[in-house]
């Protein structure tokens, strides 16, 4: 008897932002994590390490440093892709996971989240100071490498700990080749920043 009524351009402009339902629980988090690294990118930021005594300026970028940028810029892009690619803030992708798994499957994906979040923020605090010719950047691109390494590892280990389903087991392989990837990235360029006479006279500058 009575036709429906068309969407109005406000319900329509509603319904988009109510589709796809979001999972609270991965956006809280994100948003905690966010909260707890910008505090200690500040801390960070304002400390200082003397590694080179002059009394002229730093050399600019160039040579194998502005390579080293270069990975740094791309393997943020990196991250950030496959972190999009992940769907962490999906509804559906949670229930998915809870009925693959459970609880451990679900317990698993926050934590990779939080290493994706962790090598993205991480990443891009080293190109500000990369930029900066900040002088903790060479120790901080040393640290925040042995932390990646350290949580990829622990991933690593989880992936083989936890009984995962078939259709994830096979995940098992892109874990190790990630980890390898990362083991060759910290070795090369852990080694250039840290015995590299061009590096520390460099990044010589101060925060301010």
């Amino acid at each position: 008897m009575f036709e429906k009524p068309e969407l109005t351009n406000v319900r329509r402009i509603f319904c988009l932002f109510l589709l796809p339902p979001v999972n609270w629980i991965t956006v809280w988090l994100c948003f905690f994590f966010g909260v707890l690294f910008t505090m200690g990118f500040r801390f960070l930021n304002k400390n200082s390490y003397v590694s080179d005594q002059r009394s002229y300026a730093g050399r600019p970028l160039g040579g194998w440093i502005i390579f080293l940028g270069l990975t740094m810029i791309i393997r943020v892009a990196i991250q950030g892709y496959y972190f999009y690619i992940e769907n962490y803030f999906l509804k559906s992708t949670w229930t998915r996971l809870d009925l693959a798994g459970g609880a451990k499957l679900q317990t698993l994906f926050i934590f990779e989240m939080f290493i994706s979040l962790l090598a993205i923020a991480s990443t891009g605090a080293l190109i500000f100071w990369f930029f900066g010719r900040r002088d903790i950047f060479p120790k901080m691109f040393v640290y925040t490498l042995a932390v990646l390494l350290a949580a990829q590892l622990v991933l690593l280990i989880l992936y083989y700990v936890i009984n995962l389903p078939f259709s994830v087991e096979t995940s098992r392989k892109e874990m190790w080749l990630q980890f390898v990837r990362m083991v060759v990235y910290s070795a090369v360029w852990g080694a250039f920043v840290t015995l590299s006479e061009n590096v520390k006279q460099t990044f010589v500058y101060p925060p301010g």
